[in-house]
């Protein structure tokens, strides 16, 4: 494997750590005779061993030269021996877990053959270092840094390119020239940053070339300077290349001199500097490099880097995100490299393959400068189908290209984080990756150092974001942190790197040869009668090396057929995967899993997601290392009777709609735990007592716990949540028919039981049956809670203090039956003097409130001059009673707001509105668009049940661009409609009655659903120009309209112009016609 050192010597580091505990007298027997203690010997011997061979590894790993055949014939050796070794390690672990947990000795048998294993090993060790003498590897346990001159070899870049080569980029370039020819207040100490982020490959350097050479930016700059900074972000060199680029003479000083030459250089000037390719990470030195730069009068600087964090250490603006090219702009690429001359053309049976071609290179203009290169003037159809067919790194034309490119980023990870990133191999090309699952796979595998004041999820998340920083992993969507997919040829350096350890098949592209060392296997079928796969694999002697196997099944129902075979099937090889670490079974239509499950000893994942298991097997609780059990999406409603026995399981993922049995006594022994998404209490004495919470210290993200009715009273147990404080989003639940049993009291004590701990972030409370809430919801100690919910708690009369929690920033309140009146106690809790509760803004950070089906709800006062400052959006659902509103300036700052209620906020203005939605009733409360004024208002949305007939205001209404009005089936007219001067878009769905006179001018598009919206067809509003129509019956309407545009367009006879002054002659015409049929 390429990359091979990364995953020794880094679980040689964990291992060794593991070996010492097993090795420490509290592991073992005192008796010198015992075989604890021969078992001991052994590992003692083997922890030498494996140190001085460590430094070996790591060094490997750190030099970047080509290694010879031999060389990686021995490393390949060591690595064999290596998983072996801790397979024993992890294997005698199993053994001292298992009889903890039976309370009885080893049996001695089993000591000594793991002995005599540990021996065996030792002595290939031996041997393996013997025959290193040879090659004269250094016996020292130091790490050897690595050269940083050896990654500048070959990445020197400069500033000159030839415009007419480069495709793509234009809006880009015109982004960063603009920011160039600007004033910026984004400096800092008047040096203004912007970084250019991408993989290897993207163009960042291009771009760069072409806004250094573009000649406005020439003629605004006084001085402009180039550097190629690479890995070697020495303050000193650099700050001569910095003068010498400016000066264009060469220069020798110390620091202090070169600063003060630099700095006397552009004093009162204009510069633009460009610092390409920058790896560092460290502040300081950014710093000190940046000191002489400030006596510009403007300083400008593009950092060119594949780095997230090396833009936020140096960037003072937003930094650009550089994507991938279109597929358009890579096939004029391609074809330019590809053909010589400029009038050339493909042969057609060419074009398709290079479109093919083009398509693999997912938008990395380097892999297509590198393919079309390799296919210049060749019009040899089988090597293009050779470039297509193949994997990218199987051709030899791109080892000078793409692959350095990329594996550049790889040799700048540290070693850990080399680890983690060569099993992402595993997945298929474009999965989507949940951060989560990564995270929980990483761990299974032992690729992560053991910290004892972090947890391993939490240094695994740091991976994570560290892969996104060096642009290795991509999120999917923009400000989301828990789904990323790697680039395709990023994918490929991984399968690249390890190609002899990990091996992904789909389908029948399978060939068992490539299974000799694989320890890291996926397999996806995606139709049934591709089962040659598993087949094979089930008779393969190297099942016992494997350590990782996804099966991926097509999930057809006919695929119940072979249920019965398939069953077989992972009988067999549960049989046989001794050392396995991850298991996910995906789409497999069985309900059990065979017994033999249980011979997994060392089985740390289990993922049965999307499989049609009903029922776990009582052998899974011999599984004492499983750390993470995902039953995501299956049917499994019980869990077996010893469950508890799951000592080191950290995460129990449940079905996502699982209602799901009681949970067995005895969960209070999974003291690991740390995801349990939900908890149902019980009384019954063979179910699982919510006191059994108080041992699973390491609970942490959501729980949801049911049945809250069910928590006894009288238990003497110590609260379970409020030492929790890992827990940051808590559900509690009882049921609607606890709402009518008037035990208030009880209620209150359980709900006072639950109080959790203050880290907590979001809280739900649905069906509480109090009177009243207790202390602790709405307790301004809870400094961290954003996001609450109270959800058909129907006996409460009065909401809790929620004013008072200084973070909070959406709350909904629904189905309050009990609520007539809602006013200070709101806000604050009610002081006996008055003056107590003065100055204290209720609600500092609350952004969104929403209040949902509160059909009793009267009133609504008690909101003082202060109050609600940060608030955002308000949203009236369901209250048909609610008359009284708070008073100004509470809504002087709502920019988003619906009203469906029985009246509107007695306000002349909304200053800061920009979003309305109104849901009128009654007549009585339909002028509200005419009394109010909205300057700012931009969209709104109608609906009047019981109204005919509504009035809008141009002066009212200034800035409106888009009105939908929907569900007003009596509503007739809609005047002033014509006179909106800013419209552009209007929506009308179920209103068959409406018809208008006629329209904006500046409406640019209209959606109709189930109206007949013109009283004179379309013939007569010739300003419109897109339509978008739903509905059979206006087909006449819009064939007219079809008819009046080719008569306007043809035979424009010095009519009305339509265009705004300066708009192009063209206007093109963008029309749509959908039809239901109902």
């Amino acid at each position: 494997m390429a990359g091979g050192g990364g995953f020794l010597s880094s679980m040689f580091t964990t291992m060794v750590t593991k070996l010492h505990s097993l090795a420490s007298p509290s592991t073992t027997s005192s008796s010198s005779s015992s075989p604890h203690n021969t078992i001991e010997q052994e590992m003692s011997k083997l922890t030498e061993t494996m140190r001085r061979i460590q430094a070996k590894l790591a060094d490997s790993e750190e030099e970047n030269h080509a290694k010879s055949h031999s060389e990686k014939l021995w490393l390949s050796e060591l690595k064999d021996v290596a998983y072996d070794a801790e397979d024993v390690v992890e294997e005698y672990e199993y053994e001292v877990l298992h009889s903890k947990q039976l309370h009885e000795n080893n049996s001695d048998t089993h000591e000594d053959e793991l002995a005599n294993k540990a021996a065996e090993i030792r002595k290939r060790f031996d041997e393996i270092t013997k025959e290193w003498k040879l090659l004269k590897l250094p016996k020292n346990t130091g790490k050897r840094k690595r050269n940083p001159m050896l990654l500048d070899m070959n990445r020197e870049t400069g500033s000159l390119v030839v415009e007419s080569d480069v495709l793509g980029r234009e809006e880009e370039k015109y982004m960063l020239v603009k920011w160039l020819l600007s004033e910026d207040d984004t400096s800092v100490n008047k040096v203004s940053v912007i970084a250019v982020i991408g993989m290897g490959g993207l163009g960042k350097t291009t771009l760069a070339q072409l806004v250094y050479n573009d000649q406005r930016v020439k003629s605004y700059f006084d001085l402009t300077g180039w550097v190629c900074v690479s890995e070697n972000f020495h303050v000193v060199s650099l700050t001569e290349k910095i003068l010498e680029s400016f000066t264009k003479v060469e220069v020798h000083k110390e620091l202090d001199g070169l600063q003060h030459a630099l700095q006397e250089k552009l004093q009162g000037k204009r510069f633009l500097l460009i610092l390409d390719d920058v790896w560092n990470e460290e502040f300081t030195l950014w710093d000190e490099l940046r000191k002489p730069l400030v006596s510009a009068q403007v300083s400008k600087v593009i950092v060119t880097t594949r780095n997230h964090r090396v833009a936020g250490i140096m960037g003072t603006r937003s930094p650009l995100d550089l994507k991938c090219l279109s597929f358009d702009v890579c096939w004029q690429l391609f074809k330019r490299v590809t053909l010589e001359g400029a009038y050339k053309r493909l042969q057609p049976h060419l074009e398709e393959l290079g479109r093919k071609i083009v398509d693999k290179c997912k938008g990395l203009p380097l892999a297509v400068k590198v393919l079309g290169g390799a296919l210049r003037n060749n019009e040899d159809i089988d090597s293009w189908e050779k470039i297509l067919e193949n994997e990218m790194w199987e051709l030899e034309e791109t080892n000078n290209g793409v692959l350095p490119a990329l594996k550049i980023s790889y040799d700048c990870m540290p070693i850990q984080l080399k680890r983690c990133f060569q099993y992402l191999s595993i997945f298929p090309k474009d999965t989507s990756l949940d951060s989560e699952e990564i995270v929980r796979l990483w761990m299974s595998q032992g690729l992560l150092p053991l910290d004892g004041d972090m947890r391993a999820e939490d240094i695994s998340r740091n991976y994570i974001k560290r892969l996104v920083e060096r642009s290795m992993l991509n999120s999917v969507e923009i400000n989301v942190d828990s789904s990323f997919v790697m680039h395709d040829l990023v994918h490929d350096l991984a399968q690249y790197i390890t190609q002899d350890e990990c091996l992904c098949v789909m389908d029948n592209k399978f060939d068992a040869k490539k299974l000799q060392k694989i320890r890291h296997l996926s397999v996806s079928v995606k139709y049934p009668h591709l089962l040659k796969p598993l087949e094979t694999i089930k008779d393969l002697q190297q099942l016992k090396l494997m350590r990782t196997l996804f099966i991926t099944g097509p999930g057809w129902p006919y695929f119940m057929i072979r249920q019965y075979n398939f069953f077989k099937v992972l009988d067999d090889l549960f049989q046989k995967l001794k050392y396995i670490r991850a298991l996910h079974l995906s789409k497999i239509d069985i309900t059990k899993l065979p017994d033999s499950l249980g011979n997994l000893k060392l089985l740390r994942y289990l993922s049965i997601r999307s499989a049609k298991i009903r029922m776990l097997p009582e052998s899974i609780c011999n599984l004492y290392y499983l750390q993470t059990l995902d039953l995501i999406a299956t049917n499994v409603h019980e869990f077996p009777r010893k469950i508890g026995n799951l000592i080191s399981l950290r995460h129990l993922l449940l079905p996502y709609h699982y209602k799901g049995a009681f949970f067995p006594s005895g969960i209070g022994n999974m003291t690991n735990l740390q995801t349990l998404r939900r908890f149902n209490v019980s009384c019954e004495k063979e179910h699982c007592d919510i006191g059994e919470l108080n041992s699973l210290m390491k609970l942490g993200g959501h729980i949801s716990i049911y049945n809250v009715a069910s928590v006894n009273i009288f238990s003497n147990s110590k609260p379970p949540l409020k030492t929790k404080m890992y827990i940051d989003s808590l559900e509690l639940r009882w049921f609607a028919f606890d709402c009518s049993k008037k035990d208030e009291k009880n209620a209150e004590w359980q709900l006072q039981y639950l109080e959790p701990h203050v880290n907590l972030k979001t809280l739900q409370i649905f069906f509480y049956p109090g009177v009243s809430f207790v202390g602790w919801v709405g307790s301004s100690s809870f400094i961290k809670l954003t996001s609450l919910s109270l959800n058909s708690c129907n006996n409460c009369n009065k909401l809790p203090p929620l004013g008072q929690l200084p973070s909070l920033e959406e709350l909904e309140i629904s189905r309050m039956d009990g609520i007539r009146h809602v006013g200070r106690e709101f806000c604050s809790i009610l002081m006996a003097s008055p003056s107590s509760s003065q100055n204290k803004i209720a609600f500092p950070s609350l952004k969104d409130l929403i209040f949902r089906d509160m059909t009793n709800w009267e009133e609504w006062d008690g909101v003082e001059i202060g109050d609600f400052p940060s608030i955002h959006s308000i949203k009236l659902y369901g209250c048909p009673r609610l008359i009284k509103f708070p008073q100004w300036p509470f809504m002087s700052s709502v920019k988003k707001m619906t009203l469906d209620s029985g009246g509107v906020p007695d306000v002349s203005c909304f200053p800061s509105l920009k979003h309305l939605e109104i849901i009128v009733r009654t007549q009585e409360y339909s002028e509200v668009m005419s009394k109010c004024y909205f300057p700012t208002l931009q969209h709104l949305i109608l609906s009047y049940s019981k109204v005919e007939s509504i009035h809008l205001s141009q002066r009212r209404l200034p800035s409106l661009k888009t009105l939908k009005i929907h569900d007003s089936k009596e509503l007739r007219v809609v005047t002033g409609l014509k006179n909106l001067t800013s419209l552009n878009s209007l929506i009308i769905e179920e209103c068959p009655n409406l018809e208008f006179e006629e329209l904006p001018a500046t409406l640019a598009q209209v959606q109709l659903y189930r109206c007949r919206l013109f009283k004179k067809g379309f013939k007569e509003q010739k300003h419109m120009r897109n339509v978008l129509g739903e509905e059979e019956e206006e087909i006449e309407n819009l064939l007219d309209f079809l008819l009046w545009i080719a008569e306007e367009d043809d035979n424009n006879d010095g009519g009305e112009d339509m265009r705004n002054e300066g708009e192009e002659e063209d206007m093109e015409i963008d029309l749509e016609l959908r039809l239901w049929n109902d």
